[in-house]
């Protein structure tokens, strides 16, 4: 992997995943849209789409490829870009693995840094009250916010009250870029929506 933190652009080889391409780029205030979890393989959300936790402020990780280079069915070996083989670059955004092996991407990067991440727990039995106001307060987010929405099981980990563990709950992740207090502000309504199980929403780096 190489950056040029000046021009915000990266050179990633697919056997990445990115969580190791986000510790990379911290360093340097830098980030690129991408998969939910560290362990995500580069390879095959680049070449999938890429819906991530950035999205609604940057989109999907394909729309910040700026090309290709790939050894297709032959065995040549090609750079596909918007200028080079441009039908070939328009198929290997969201086409996958279908065109050739791919061993390199180039990227365009977007601002990283701290975010307030994480997420918040709440008991299923309010899920019906819950999901019709998150509905409302989702749709009124701005773009800076991202959120998703799970049903699961309490897991059995410390932040998690031993009564509660093994019980059906709504969590609800959040993860907000750019200023900290409004984002706190921005956040606030989601972490009211009933008495929280567990709040971890909190400042963090987008790792």
């Amino acid at each position: 992997m190489t950056i040029d933190p000046v021009h915000h652009k990266a050179r990633l080889e697919p056997g990445l995943t990115w969580g190791e391409v986000a510790k990379k780029l911290q360093p340097f205030g830098l980030a690129l849209t991408a998969g939910d979890v560290a362990s995500v393989g580069v390879g095959g959300l680049l070449l999938g789409g890429g819906i991530g936790w950035m999205v609604r402020a940057y989109g999907l990780t394909i729309d910040r490829l700026q090309a290709v280079e790939l050894v297709t069915a032959d065995g040549q070996l090609l750079r596909a870009s918007a200028d080079e083989h441009p039908e070939l670059f328009w198929g290997l955004r969201g086409g996958g693995g279908n065109f050739g092996i791919a061993t390199a991407f180039e990227v365009n990067l977007h601002p990283g840094g701290t975010v307030l991440g994480g997420a918040v727990f709440y008991e299923a039995t309010e899920a019906e009250r819950i999901l019709r106001e998150y509905t409302c307060l989702a749709a009124a987010a701005p773009d800076e916010l991202s959120t998703e929405v799970l049903f699961m099981l309490a897991p059995p980990a410390p932040f998690i009250p031993p009564d509660k563990q093994g019980t059906p709950v709504v969590g609800i992740m959040v993860c907000y870029i750019g200023d900290i207090s409004e984002g706190e502000r921005v956040v606030a309504p989601l972490r009211q929506l009933a008495t929280p199980i567990a709040d971890l929403i909190a400042p963090m780096p987008y790792l």
